[in-house]
């Protein structure tokens, strides 16, 4: 079987020969690496022309078009059968593809297999709590049940660590250039409506975590924001299913979180919301449950807040189960000061929202 390991920079000088390096020294021996330069303004395309290897093919961009693109640009070009994926700014064990391609070539359901890693810091300022943290929250989930039951939740899966079956990836549409951050997320839930992913239960992937890095921001509102909106197409596309219409759903969360899910993430999903269950109201809860029961609704989506956990007991004691009638989404938690940064930011979408209704 061959893989094409395919890597995207953008100025990525600091740690690319190390990456680069991690990914020459594979076991693995039918592999070929594709390293796409995202348009990058530093030393990276020196470096990348100063590659020698023959395994190595190299695809300059003239303009920064954000990682989703350089991914789509480089696996359009790869002849492997499987695309494995590393970041520009981690470091793959070199044992990682071999064992990867035996434990797909076992389990031929798969479409996807990640592994376990290893944080490693990309600045002083990272502790070393935060690098446990991080591991032990990508290292939890195993099986291919475990990763459904977490995946509408957040991203189960380290980026770097995955390997995929080029074939699906292009039934799936590739990676969606909408993201700048959960383009991943948003392709691990497309995978999984075409077949099974698991995590090797292996550390295999050294991933560095740096304090600017995007992904890793995950409080920050623009990420809160694309990762439910992966997840809310995702639900669509499910409830949707052998149907000519959009979904209806309730939303019930902390009312900032409703707004926000209302003015910034529902317009950009196949869902129609029915109603809104703000701040947590008894009362507004039970009366959503009662509208799911009279068919006014598919679904109802439950973004985090601090009365999650009994309503999620009180959503399964009225017989609605979760990830098929009851969607627990991640959410952005508003108090002090970022509820004022919040309310600041969408002050003129909620005027105008109001001005259309």
């Amino acid at each position: 079987m061959k893989v094409s390991l395919v890597m995207a920079v953008y100025n990525g000088e600091e740690f690319l020969k190390e990456a680069l390096g991690a990914a020459i020294s594979q076991t693995y021996s039918n592999l070929e690496i594709i390293v796409v330069n995202d348009g990058s303004t530093d030393s990276t395309k020196a470096i990348l022309d100063a590659v020698t290897d023959s395994k190595v093919k190299v695809i300059h961009l003239k303009e920064n078009q954000g990682a989703a693109n350089a991914m789509n640009t480089g696996i359009s070009q790869a002849t492997g059968d499987w695309i494995a994926v590393q970041d520009a700014d981690d470091n793959s064990f070199p044992t990682r593809i071999e064992e990867q391609v035996k434990h797909i070539q076992k389990n031929p359901r798969l479409v996807g297999l990640g592994t376990f890693i290893e944080c490693i810091p990309g600045s002083p300022t990272v502790s070393q709590a935060r690098l446990r943290r991080f591991a032990r929250e990508k290292n939890s989930c195993v099986s291919s049940t475990q990763i459904r039951k977490a995946v509408y939740h957040g991203c189960p899966l380290t980026h770097s660590s995955v390997m995929f079956c080029k074939e699906v990836f292009f039934q799936v549409g590739g990676y969606s250039t909408d993201f700048r951050i959960a383009y991943d997320y948003d392709l691990w839930l497309k995978l999984l409506e075409k077949g099974e992913i698991e995590n090797l239960p292996k550390v295999l992937l050294q991933y560095r975590i740096r304090n600017d890095s995007l992904s890793h921001n995950n409080n920050s509102l623009a990420t809160v924001t694309e990762v439910q909106i992966a997840s809310s197409r995702a639900v669509g596309r499910l409830l949707s299913r052998d149907k000519d219409y959009w979904p209806n759903v309730i939303v019930i969360g902390p009312q900032e979180s409703c707004e926000h899910y209302r003015d910034r993430v529902a317009p950009f999903c196949k869902l129609k919301i029915a109603a809104f269950a703000g701040e947590y109201h008894n009362k507004q809860i039970a009366a959503a449950v009662k509208q799911f029961k009279q068919g006014k609704a598919e679904s109802i989506i439950l973004l985090d807040g601090y009365k999650k956990e009994p309503i999620l007991n009180y959503l399964a004691e009225n017989g609605l189960v979760l990830n098929k009638h009851v969607f627990n989404l991640y959410n952005f938690y508003f108090a002090g000061p970022q509820r004022f940064y919040y309310r600041e930011m969408t002050k003129g979408v909620a005027q105008k929202h109001q001005q259309v209704r």
